[in-house]
């Protein structure tokens, strides 16, 4: 049969509109990733601060209670971007940005890097986005963020009532609305520092906090465990509420009790703040009618944050103690009882009392792998693909190293043996695609934390752990999610098994 040269090129035209049409149907797919904030901050997780439109995704969508992070601010951001878990993206590791960048999707980063300090060379440029806006460095000022980049050039706040937060919520507006002028699916992460120290907020949502938290920190966390029994996020057999940390002091008997509520104050504004510029995004979505098929995923980069601040915060004020110098003004930096926080001449942290609360009803903090370190809420929300019951709650586990390979499939993307010339290790995630369907994951995959000298595997129903120096401690997360009941000595067997698992990933020296 002679087919004749129209007749191939008409072919081609609708083989390829055909693909076009398929490609436009991918979901656009949204991270949102926020900073050292409790497991039970939010209001849809049992929480006391006001954040509606986290709620609204919740209720639309799917909450998880069983979701694991790395425990600290950097390694969480280069595992979710790899696949791999790492403190660092390293040689012979691919971003999700690249991967799905060459999939054919736009893509587009607001926030917190924290993955490389010169945005000309190992910044979110260089690594498969197509614009960002947002800071280097791991932590600043959100009135004056050191390390303030748009693409590749550093940037200085462009307003006088520059509130970071409020920024990250704008720009991540504007990259929705310019990903809406083509018919190309999206990729977009936003991470906000939010409410990572230092406490700043707005005075005038300070204030609407403070009667919140007249009772202290003790009464804070057994309101919010009764009313996340109450919702039915836990349930008390199998979430009994620890003894409250070591370190924690009784309220009635701690001095600076007004500075102490307005830090606690401060910390919720940073979280209503966060809240209100995801309201923004959704609303975005809505307006440009991506929403319906826009799968939000949010979570948190660890659990909560018990430090305190002295001298130059780890390196993060620098630039707000050398302006303050050159103007003859004075940072109030630390536990400065004397000076009310969350103004731009004060640099302060919410401290170990409060973090205990806002971990309820988990153990321990940020940087340990215990679970009040490293469980994380997280909400999945995606009207044209979730099908789950809106609203649910769910045991499945997840972990942000699985972003790597539900991105991948979702945007029916290959993951590369080969990228710019080098060599790619494979990636250490799992699809969570099937949940998302409504089905049921293994409980059999291994997850590994390792972080700071704290290490732990989850394997079925079982997590070892072990301090800093100390043995391996064995829970049965099907029954003990809190931590509280240590079965190593009658299961030295299976603690010998998991250890293994652990030793075979991480090695002798615990490197990747």
């Amino acid at each position: 049969m002679n087919i004749g040269w129209t007749t191939l090129c008409a072919l081609f035209l609708i083989v390829t509109a055909s693909r076009a049409t398929i490609a436009d149907e991918r979901p656009n797919i949204l991270i949102v990733l926020t900073d050292d904030m409790g497991f039970s901050d939010l209001g849809c997780f049992g929480g006391e601060i006001d954040t509606p439109n986290l709620d609204a995704l919740a209720a639309g969508g799917l909450r998880f209670t069983e979701f694991h992070n790395t425990a600290r601010c950097w390694p969480t951001r280069a595992t979710l971007m790899s696949g791999r878990y790492s403190d660092a993206l390293k040689p012979g590791q691919v971003t999700i940005a690249e991967v799905l960048r060459a999939a054919g999707y736009q893509t587009g980063m607001v926030g917190k890097w924290h993955l490389g300090v010169n945005p000309k060379k190992d910044g979110p440029r260089q690594r498969g986005f197509d614009a960002f806006y947002g800071t280097m460095t791991g932590a600043g000022s959100f009135w004056n963020p050191m390390t303030l980049t748009r693409d590749t050039e550093f940037v200085e706040p462009d307003s006088g009532d520059f509130y970071y937060t409020d920024k990250i919520g704008d720009e991540a507006v504007e990259q929705i609305e310019s990903f809406a002028t083509s018919d190309k699916p999206f990729f977009q992460y936003v991470a906000f520092t939010a409410a990572h120290w230092p406490l700043h907020a707005p005075e005038k949502t300070i204030q609407k906090y403070l009667p919140r938290y007249k009772g202290g920190w003790e009464k804070l966390r057994r309101d919010r465990y009764a009313r996340m029994l109450e919702m039915g996020i836990i349930d008390q057999e199998r979430w009994p509420l620890p003894p409250m940390e070591s370190r924690v002091q009784a309220w009635d008997d701690v001095d600076h009790k007004p500075w102490r509520i307005r830090n606690m104050a401060i910390y919720a504004a940073m979280v209503d703040h966060m809240d209100q510029a995801v309201g923004r995004m959704v609303k975005a979505l809505k307006r440009t009618k991506r929403l319906d098929n826009t799968l939000i995923i949010y979570f948190h980069d660890n659990g909560a944050c018990a430090e305190h601040l002295s001298g130059n915060g780890w390196n993060t004020a620098n630039n707000v103690l050398a302006w303050a110098k050159a103007n003859g003004q004075t940072i109030a930096v630390g536990d400065k009882y004397d000076v009310p926080m969350g103004g731009p001449l004060t640099y302060g942290s919410v401290g170990h009392n409060w973090a205990n609360a806002q971990n309820t009803p988990l153990r321990r903090y940020k940087s340990n792998v215990h679970e009040g370190g490293a469980c994380t809420p997280a909400i999945m929300h995606w009207p044209a693909g979730l099908k789950q019951k809106p609203g649910a709650i769910t045991t499945q586990r997840g972990h942000v190293v699985d972003m790597m390979a539900t991105c991948v499939e979702l945007a029916e993307a290959e993951f590369p043996a080969e990228f710019n010339g080098e060599t790619i290790r494979p990636h250490e995630s799992l699809s969570l695609v099937s949940v998302i369907r409504g089905k049921s994951q293994p409980r059999d995959h291994a997850y590994y934390f390792n972080h700071s000298g704290t290490h732990a595997v989850i394997k079925d129903g079982f997590k070892i752990v072990r301090d800093r120096g100390g043995d391996w401690e064995l829970y049965n997360l099907d029954q003990d999610r809190t931590e509280t009941r240590d079965l190593a000595k009658q299961a030295p067997n299976r603690v010998e098994a998991m250890s293994q698992l652990w030793q075979r990933r991480w090695g002798q020296g615990g490197k990747e």
